[in-house]
């Protein structure tokens, strides 16, 4: 099934067909060509059909495909926060804290 460009992003759908009824088999929103091949091959051997999509599937479609950027800040301070705490660890460990702040313990 050849599908042009300007087309996408379509439904394609898989149908079986038993005493002249079509069964639902599965359904797709593809956005290449590439996409459709792959779908056509999982379902080979059963009726596929392509459609538009409509204004509903449209909408939710973006927002799935849609990514939220997200901010690395959080990562970077928490891998601050365990640079800190290995470093105070071995201060600890190797007495260093106690002889520069005259701890006794």
């Amino acid at each position: 099934m050849e599908i042009s460009k300007d087309q996408f992003p379509i439904v394609v759908q898989a149908f079986e067909i038993t005493n002249n009824k079509e069964f639902f088999v599965a359904e797709q929103v593809v956005n290449s060509q590439a996409e459709v091949e792959t779908f056509s091959t999982r379902y080979a051997g059963k009726v596929i059909k392509a459609r538009a999509l409509n204004s509903t599937e449209i909408n939710h479609n973006k927002t799935v495909y849609s990514r939220k950027s997200k901010s690395s800040a959080g990562t970077v301070i928490l891998v601050i926060l365990i640079i800190i705490i290995i470093l105070l660890a071995i201060g600890y460990y190797t007495g260093w804290i106690q002889r520069t702040f005259g701890m006794n313990m």
